[in-house]
């Protein structure tokens, strides 16, 4: 069996950029998110078969590097491979080009899948080795590094989840949290750096109306700065980890 492999191209557009006209992180994995939800309907087990099945995608992990920001106007083209699967977890690779070809982002993923009814997790079923092309001989995990403890708290904001928040899933974007996280670090860390390489684990689901808050650890570093973001609920109990490395633009 071959693996399903899925090619997608993005022109930059004025409303996913920053102010220095570079695509932002958010937008970027918007990208990735459409290009294996793409793939998932192309290949006939999308958004109304899952649905129908009682069954949804879960995203548990992410480690993304960006190597350069594409610009206002830039097209690139967002490659997407299922790798494996193992018990109930999927793991997913990605690759970002530009238009001469070269490399500017990679990423891998971990999901899982879920009985929506249950809300519980479930062995990954036989139709889904079958659409993505895949073997039980497919089963090598891909790896993403721990995120550090928390030592100290050096900013923190609370947040109101939104009814835009919401995805497919009835729960909040996982894309959002990388907005809440943002928002925690200074201005001119912002403005002043770029992000190239985060890492999320997603550990609860929230919902519209939730209240949550981010609380941020800011490390100075010799090219930039590393930040440890922890978001929570009402209740204090963990909804995601993020790690952020900033490096000074040039």
């Amino acid at each position: 069996m071959k693996k399903v492999e899925t090619e997608k191209q993005y022109e930059i557009q004025y409303y996913e950029i920053d102010c220095n006209k570079k695509l932002l992180l958010t937008s970027l994995m918007n990208y990735l998110e459409d290009a294996c939800t793409m793939q998932s309907e192309d290949i006939g087990i999308g958004l109304d078969y899952m649905k129908s099945k009682k069954v949804a995608w879960v995203l548990y992990k992410w480690n993304i590097h960006i190597y350069r920001y594409p610009l206002y106007r830039e097209k690139v083209k967002v490659k997407t491979i299922p790798e494996s699967f193992r018990k109930f977890y999927a793991y997913r690779s990605f690759q970002v080009f530009d238009s001469r070809g070269n490399i500017i982002a990679d990423a891998s993923s971990i999901w899982f899948l879920i009985n929506t009814e249950r809300r519980k997790a479930m062995t990954v079923t036989e139709d889904m080795y079958e659409a993505f092309g895949l073997s039980k001989e497919d089963n090598k995990p891909l790896s993403v590094k721990k995120i550090r403890k928390q030592e100290r708290v050096d900013s923190e904001k609370v947040f109101s989840v939104r009814y835009s928040d919401i995805d497919t899933n009835r729960h909040v974007n996982n894309v959002k949290y990388v907005d809440w996280a943002v928002e925690t670090v200074p201005l001119d860390i912002v403005t002043n750096c770029k992000i190239v390489d985060i890492i999320i684990a997603y550990e609860k689901e929230t919902t519209y109306g939730a209240m949550i808050k981010v609380l941020t650890q800011i490390d100075k570093k010799e090219e930039g700065f590393v930040c440890l973001h922890k978001i929570v609920d009402e209740e204090d109990k963990e909804l995601a980890l993020i790690e952020t490395l900033w490096k000074n633009e040039k």
